[in-house]
Order: C-alpha cells, then sequence, then structure tokens
C-alpha cells in the first residue's frame, strides 16, 4: 500500500517536523520523466501544500525531518574548500543551488550529486557565484522515524507510483 502525500496524516507529520525544526528539505522525484528530481527546502506547510498541488500525479514526495545540507552560502573557493573538508571523498554529495534557474518557460533549482572529491568541486565550481546548499546525500530509500514519502494521488483519487 502507497501512502498519498495530500493525506492529513502526511500533512500532520510534516506540520510537526517543521515545528520541531523550522525547515524541511523535500524531494520530487517526477514520473516517467528519466529520473528527473528537484530538492527544495520549505519553512512552511502551506509553502509544501501548493508545491503539491503543482506537481503532475504519481510524482513521488520525499520529506526529512533531520536538517540536511549544512554547507550554505555562495559557491565560492572558500565554500568549495569547507564542502571538501566536511564530506568525506568517497561519500555520495548532494548540491542544490538555492536560486531557480530559468529558461524559457521552465524553471527548476539546479542539483548534482556524485561521490569523489573532484566531482565535488567540479560541481560547486560550475555553481560558482550563486548560493548552495550541500552535504551528504541524505538517506531516502525507506520511510523511518526521520523520512516520510507519499505520492501525488491523480484526480480520482488512486495512487499508482510512476517509473522514476
Amino acid at each position: 500500500m502507497f501512502n498519498s502525500a495530500l493525506d492529513p496524516q502526511f500533512a500532520g507529520t510534516l506540520e510537526q517536523w517543521l515545528g520541531e525544526q523550522g525547515e524541511l528539505l523535500v524531494m520530487f522525484r517526477y514520473p516517467n520523466a528519466g529520473g528527473s528530481r528537484d530538492f527544495e527546502i520549505h519553512s512552511s506547510l502551506s509553502t509544501i501544500m501548493k508545491r503539491l498541488s503543482e506537481v503532475p500525479p504519481q510524482t513521488s514526495v520525499i520529506a526529512f525531518r533531520k536538517p540536511q545540507l549544512p554547507i550554505r552560502g555562495v559557491s565560492t573557493p572558500a565554500l568549495v574548500e569547507a564542502a571538501l573538508a566536511r564530506i568525506p571523498d568517497g561519500t555520495e554529495f548532494l548540491i542544490v543551488e538555492t536560486v531557480l534557474t530559468t529558461h524559457g518557460r521552465h524553471s527548476w533549482y539546479r542539483n548534482a550529486s556524485g561521490e569523489s572529491h573532484a566531482e565535488l568541486r567540479e560541481e560547486l565550481e560550475s555553481s560558482a557565484g550563486r548560493p548552495v546548499m550541500a552535504g551528504v546525500y541524505p538517506p531516502w530509500l525507506e520511510d523511518g522515524p526521520d523520512v516520510v514519502s507519499g505520492y501525488v494521488p491523480d484526480k480520482s483519487g488512486r495512487i499508482k507510483p510512476g517509473a522514476y
């Protein structure tokens, strides 16, 4: 059985976690989109619910209770060095730009991941001058006390995961 991202219990969990932490990292995995995903920081339940109304049915939504991506600021050589010092080589990392990239009608928060210090440096340098968040890639494959997931149902309320 799959959880609905629009279920009051799902929203209640997010609201409780927001009360504890003040912000949540939310991952949106889009169905049938070749692995496309977005990562966003939210500080209110209303912004999360608005976002859920904008994504297509079958979107996988994963929220993280504990603070994520603690390395924050404009991507500069100093931030690159701080990230290299805090993220061990060989550990999967995640970088998310916090300013939208826009191209025509499309916009997104650029994100990148990898496992080596060479990749981490390269990705942060490609975001030079832009605000970023970075850290160890959060564990997301299973729900638990610090991870909750759901799927956006279709108009009839049916929950059917897509290909991610």
